[in-house]
C-alpha cells in the first residue's frame, strides 16, 4: 500500500485533469491515504473540488494554501540528487581559483605577488563567497548544480522561488553548523535525511525547502 507521501509526489507529477479524473471516481472509492494525497494536491493548485469532496475536506482537512496560516506542502527531494547538486556547485566555486593558480604558475607569476596576479586571486575569491551565498536565488531558485539536477527551492509560505536574501540564509547556517567541531560538517546532511520534507536547518530558518522542480505549482 502507497503511503500518503508516495501518493502526494505521484499526484504531483500528474496534470489538473488527470488529477481530477482519479477525484472523480469518487473518494468512497479510494484509501484514506489517497484521499488525503488528492485534497492536498487540489488545494495547493488551487482547483475546484468535484461533488463530494468539500465534505471530505470537512471532515478530515486539508493544508493551508500560499498567503493563509501554515505552509506549502511538498514532496522530499531526493538526497543523492541534492548531493550531487552540492558537489556541482562546489565545483563551480573553486574551479575558477584552481585555473587562476594554474595560470600564475604557467606564466610564472604565482610567486611575483604583482597586482594583476592579487586582484586575480581575490576576484576569484570574491566570486566563490558570492555565488554561495546567492546560488540558489538565481532564477526560478535554482543553483547551476540544483538545475542540473531539476530541483529548485522555493518559500513554503509565499510559494515564490527562493531569493538571493533567503539563499544567503541557508549558507550562513550552514557555514555556522560546520563550525562545531568534529560532527559539524554532518549534522545538516543529517536533519535532511531525517525530516519528513528534508529541510535542514538552514531551510527552516530561511522559510524554504528543496523541491523537485517538476512538483513545483506557481501560485495562481
Amino acid at each position: 500500500m502507497y503511503t500518503t507521501d508516495a501518493l502526494r509526489e505521484r499526484y504531483a507529477r500528474t496534470s489538473d485533469a488527470d488529477l481530477l479524473a482519479v477525484m472523480n471516481v469518487g473518494p468512497e472509492r479510494l484509501t484514506p491515504e489517497s484521499r488525503q494525497a488528492l485534497i492536498d494536491e487540489a488545494v495547493r493548485r488551487g482547483l475546484t473540488l468535484p461533488p463530494g469532496w468539500p465534505e471530505v475536506v470537512a471532515g478530515i482537512g486539508a493544508y493551508a494554501p500560499a498567503g493563509a496560516a501554515g505552509v506549502q506542502r511538498y514532496v522530499k527531494a531526493n538526497f543523492g540528487s541534492r548531493f550531487l547538486a552540492y558537489i556541482i556547485d562546489c565545483i563551480v566555486c573553486v574551479v575558477p581559483i584552481i585555473v587562476a593558480a594554474v595560470f600564475l604558475a604557467i606564466t610564472n607569476q604565482f610567486n611575483g605577488r604583482s597586482a594583476a596576479s592579487v586582484l586575480l586571486f581575490v576576484g576569484c575569491i570574491g566570486w566563490a563567497v558570492w555565488y554561495g551565498f546567492t546560488k540558489d536565488g538565481r532564477d526560478d531558485g535554482q543553483s547551476i548544480g540544483k538545475e542540473m539536477m531539476d530541483l529548485m527551492v522555493v518559500n513554503t509560505t509565499t510559494n515564490k522561488p527562493c531569493s538571493k536574501g533567503e539563499s544567503a540564509i541557508r549558507a550562513l547556517i550552514w557555514g555556522a553548523v560546520n563550525l562545531v567541531p568534529i560532527f559539524g560538517f554532518f549534522i545538516e546532511p543529517i536533519v535532511a535525511l531525517a525530516a519528513e520534507d528534508g529541510r535542514r536547518l538552514g531551510d527552516r530558518a530561511a522559510g524554504t525547502q528543496v523541491i523537485p522542480l517538476d512538483t513545483y505549482v506557481p501560485t495562481r
